[in-house]
This record gives structure tokens, C-alpha cells and sequence, in this order.
């Protein structure tokens, strides 16, 4: 009878210990919950304030007469690269074979 009696001891601490783990599991949760929330909300803060900026540069930019471009016109259009209007920077490292075994590269003066 005592292995019976040691084994409901064994299972009632095992229980104990579980539902202990489970709470503690919970209070980590809620934790990182209030922690995420507060993230969230300070980074909804710098999109607000980066907003801000970004709009008063604009004023700015539109008081001294340059027209206002958005970022997709920065680049040059593919037409405009292929006749010649505009031309983009070459990457060399890419234009350049690779090196034979044992030759230094062909781009080194």
C-alpha cells in the first residue's frame, strides 16, 4: 500500500508543479502582451512624428519652388536610361569576368 500512497504524492506534486508552470506561463504571456502594446503604440509614435517631418519638408520644399517629386521618381525610367537622357552608375565588380585561378583581379590597377 505505501507505493500507491508515494505514488498519488508523486502525482499530486507533478499536478501542483504543473498548474505552477501554467500560471507562471500566463503571467509571461500577459507580460509580453502589455510589453508588445507598449511597442507598438511608441513605433505608432515615430510613424507619426516621421510623418511630421516628412510633410514639413515638403512645405518647405514647395515654399522654395521646387516641385514636389515622390520617391519613385528618383530613378530613372527605362526609356529614358535606354536613350541616353539619363545613365545609371555601372557596377564594374559585376561588368568583370572573374579571374582565371591564381591571376589577380582585372579591375586592380
Amino acid at each position: 500500500m505505501g507505493a500507491y500512497h508515494n505514488s498519488q504524492e508523486t502525482m499530486a506534486m507533478v499536478l501542483a508543479k504543473f498548474q505552477e508552470t501554467e500560471q507562471l506561463q500566463e503571467e509571461q504571456y500577459l507580460g509580453f502582451r502589455e510589453e508588445l502594446k507598449s511597442i507598438n503604440s511608441t513605433l505608432g509614435t515615430i510613424v507619426g512624428v516621421l510623418k511630421e517631418v516628412l510633410n514639413t519638408m515638403r512645405d518647405t520644399v514647395a515654399q522654395q519652388g521646387v516641385p514636389d517629386t515622390s520617391l519613385d521618381d528618383e530613378l530613372p525610367t527605362t526609356s529614358a536610361v535606354a536613350s541616353g537622357q539619363e545613365a545609371l552608375p555601372q557596377d564594374h565588380h559585376t561588368s568583370t569576368p572573374p579571374p582565371a585561378d591564381g591571376e589577380p583581379p582585372a579591375n586592380l590597377p
